[in-house]
């Protein structure tokens, strides 16, 4: 792959390739660049509901994307899920957890953050961090964890958070759901 200079733009996807692009420099007193950390920056700030709300209120999109999905996309195609208050406070809340997590739920942090690391140049530092990031997970150090997301490269960080949130979400609509079978059982 050349090169080539990223250009990312937050946008309301209304349908598949259907989207408004959200010009987030119109809004009074916020700045923000064109790459994807400036975005989350921003992004980060507000739940979805307020998103809305500010968009809405400074006219930024037609009122038919008003209800879309918030994506990051760029032009190489990329087309990322936005990092809103809502998710960012999920990894937040992961860091901050004394829960002892799932065996099943620590393989697969280590799995996805070594296939990540192992991509990476400077291969000797990024092994140091796997070890501290085994040990953090198995000591149930959930900060040093998240800690060591953060020395990677921000896209793959990023990454990392996703999964981490999926998996997070996917972990309490099952207790949700069994809650729920136990309700109607009673």
């Amino acid at each position: 792959m050349k090169n080539e200079y990223i250009i990312y733009n937050l946008v309301l996807e209304r349908k598949p390739g259907d989207y408004n692009v959200i010009e987030i420099n119109s809004i009074p007193n916020e700045y923000c660049t064109n790459d994807i950390g400036s975005i989350d920056s921003f992004t980060s700030k507000y739940t979805e509901e307020e998103l809305r709300s500010l968009i809405e209120k400074n006219n930024l999109v037609e009122p038919l994307y008003l209800f879309g999905t918030f994506k990051i996309i760029s032009n190489l195609k990329h087309n990322l899920k936005a990092l809103t208050k809502e998710k960012f406070d999920i990894i937040n809340d992961f860091a901050n957890t004394t829960d002892e997590l799932e065996q099943s739920f620590k393989d697969k942090l280590y799995g996805y953050f070594k296939k990540v690391v192992e991509k990476l140049d400077n291969n000797e530092l990024y092994q140091e961090y796997l070890k501290q990031y085994k040990f953090a997970l198995n000591t149930n150090n959930y900060k040093d964890v998240i800690a060591l997301i953060n020395k990677l490269p921000y896209a793959k960080a990023r990454c990392i958070y996703f999964m981490i949130i999926d998996e997070v979400n996917k972990r309490q609509n099952n207790k949700i759901r069994k809650l729920e079978k136990i309700d109607d059982v009673a």
